[in-house]
């Protein structure tokens, strides 16, 4: 066996001899939060997706040719007959994916949680959508499997059968979880024999051990398991088995774990783990994973852009056992190896120029599935035009609301809002925003006599208790302060800014006409630490990151007042 995998490999052992001074960091290779990567190559194209939780749509596709830029080319969730996200909490959603290709079809799994109370006893259904083009934005709708649970993964063998493997627990009381397995029919998803339980993991078998994210390999006729373990914390980490079968038994890696950077909490990479890997048309491998940049101050970590994706070579030793990394830890920089180097971080600008109703730019989510649309890029041509709602932000349904990913810890957002409210109910603007209880805004509001004074509105949430940089609070409670400033006009546009850096967060404005606007003085009405948009209350879970966002509600009412916004930038670095 060990000669049948050095030629097998040979491509890889070259590889490792080649060192390359980068001048930027190619990692994270998907910046801002992008947890819990898959990847897959088909031909010379390589794509990855990602977790996305309550935001719609749902798991973005990533196209690369060379590993190191990614264009985001669409979504596999995007009508609501793939996901119906009414009135789903903060971080559940859509887990997980795995992405997979057979007999000319791409296949994406999914497990999709609703609720996180008894509803669920033992997780919800996972299940998987098909295109035979996945560059068309068109899949079909779901797929469901029989088994409860969630990471499901789908894998082919040489014979024909085709496995279903997902993290799963024993019962609703114990709740010990462990790697399920059964046969399916992929056409009906349909179950064809009966789960097993195939790995109970690396670590002690208790209810933290969290054993998750499967994924099979057949390589040089030997069948890997690699998995998740340790939860999604420091303790994050990724093993690998081997055995004669898609079942196992399997022979534990004495390396394990093959990625885990918990074991020094300096590392500027941690919660290391949840890895898929993909072999080069050239032979050598690569691998992806999930990891965090925590800035830290004090006793806390601030990891507002929650968990990015990163890649890194993979190799196999003498025994035939891969090696992530060549056995380092996760960095930012990649070494002994040949990569082109990944541009800086670029300027993001939209003027909303678009001819279509629809927004364009695949970057942009929703909070949950939209009942109905509530934006237009053509009733005032040049402008989002947002039509407010009932909702407010940190309501648990769906806001008129739009998102786009904070990418950068140093990164400023800014947008000329026209909005003319008409009441202290009518209100408008931008929002640095993680979930329903951790989100900071900045907005235009009416006055309460209708009278048409103006006023900015700052709304900062942050937790009532900060006990420690994981768990930050014991108390599901959190504090919010409200401050209001008058604006001087009934109705000139006003600049609204969001400047974030490595620690902390400042909101401001400033009020002109559209040619004098970019000469006027920002005016900062508040500054706040980002440690509030890090660590969720406690009993809630911390698994997505950042967003900038853009606004209209009527806070409980129906409003009549549009909110027009004239262009959405983001800058890297501030």
């Amino acid at each position: 066996m060990l000669q049948s995998h050095l030629r097998v490999f040979w491509p890889i052992f070259i590889l490792a001899s080649m060192t390359l001074a980068l001048t930027d960091s190619i990692n994270p290779i998907l910046p801002g939060w992008n947890p819990d990567p898959t990847i897959l190559r088909v031909g010379s194209d390589y794509f990855i997706a990602t977790s996305t939780f309550e935001y719609f749509p749902g798991h973005p596709i990533y196209h690369s040719t060379n590993l190191v830029d990614w264009e985001l080319i669409g979504h596999a969730l995007n009508k609501p007959s793939q996901l119906s996200l009414f009135g789903t909490p903060s971080d559940a959603g859509a887990w997980a994916p795995g992405l997979r290709y057979h007999n000319g079809t791409f296949y994406l799994t999914s497990t999709v949680r609703y609720v996180y109370t008894y509803e669920l006893r033992l997780f919800p259904r996972s299940f998987f959508v098909t295109t035979t083009d996945i560059f068309s934005n068109e899949w079909s709708d779901p797929v469901y499997f029989d088994a409860l649970g969630y990471d499901a993964d789908l894998f082919w063998d040489i014979n024909g059968d085709v496995y279903n493997t997902w993290s799963g627990i024993n019962n609703a009381i114990d709740k010990i979880y462990g790697i399920y397995q059964n046969k399916i029919d992929i056409t009906t998803g349909n179950s064809l024999t009966p789960a097993e339980l195939i790995f109970t993991g690396t670590l002690p078998d208790n209810s933290s051990a969290r054993p998750e994210g499967p994924h099979i390999y057949l390589i040089n006729s030997t069948y890997y398991l690699l998995i998740a373990e340790g939860g999604s914390g420091p303790a994050h980490q990724s093993t690998i088995q081997r055995g004669p079968s898609p079942s196992g038994p399997w022979e534990n890696n004495p390396a394990n774990p093959i990625l885990f950077n918990g074991a020094n909490l300096s590392l500027p990479v941690q919660y290391t783990g949840h890895a898929d890997i993909v072999q080069a048309p050239s032979g050598e491998w690569w691998g992806v994973a999930l990891g965090v940049r925590p800035q830290t101050e004090g006793d806390f970590d601030h990891i507002q852009l929650g968990r990015e994706t990163f890649l890194f070579p993979v190799t196999f030793d003498s025994d035939g056992w891969p090696v992530f990394n060549h056995g380092l830890p996760l960095s930012t920089e990649i070494t002994g190896v040949e990569l082109p180097d990944k541009a800086h971080l670029s300027t993001f600008y939209d003027d909303f120029s678009s001819s279509s109703s629809s927004i364009f730019d695949n970057s942009y989510y929703f909070l949950r599935t939209p009942y109905k649309p509530f934006h237009s890029l053509t009733t005032r041509p040049g402008f989002l035009r947002l039509l407010g709602n009932a909702y407010a932000l940190g309501d648990r349904d769906s806001p008129a609301l739009i998102l786009r990913k904070q990418t950068s810890y140093a990164e400023r957002f800014e947008t000329v809002l026209d909005f003319m409210p008409n009441s202290n109910l009518t209100e408008a603007g931008a929002t640095v925003f993680y979930g329903d209880f951790a989100h900071n805004d900045i907005g235009v509001m009416g006055g309460a006599n209708g009278g048409g004074e103006r006023f900015i509105v700052t709304r900062l949430i942050r937790p009532a208790e900060q006990v420690g940089p994981w768990a930050l609070t014991t108390t599901n409670s959190t504090v919010t302060t409200i401050t209001y400033t008058p604006l001087s006009t009934k109705s000139d546009p006003v600049k609204l800014v969001i400047v974030g850096n490595s620690t902390s967060y400042s909101l401001g404005f400033s009020e002109g006409t559209y040619t004098d606007l970019d000469a006027v003085e920002i005016t900062y009405t508040a500054t706040f630490d980002s440690v509030s948009m890090s660590v969720m209350p406690v009993n809630d879970f911390f698994f997505k990151g950042a967003s900038f966002g853009v606004y209209n509600t009527g806070n409980g009412r129906p409003s009549l007042t549009p909110a027009d916004f004239k262009y959405w930038k983001q800058v890297p670095g501030g």
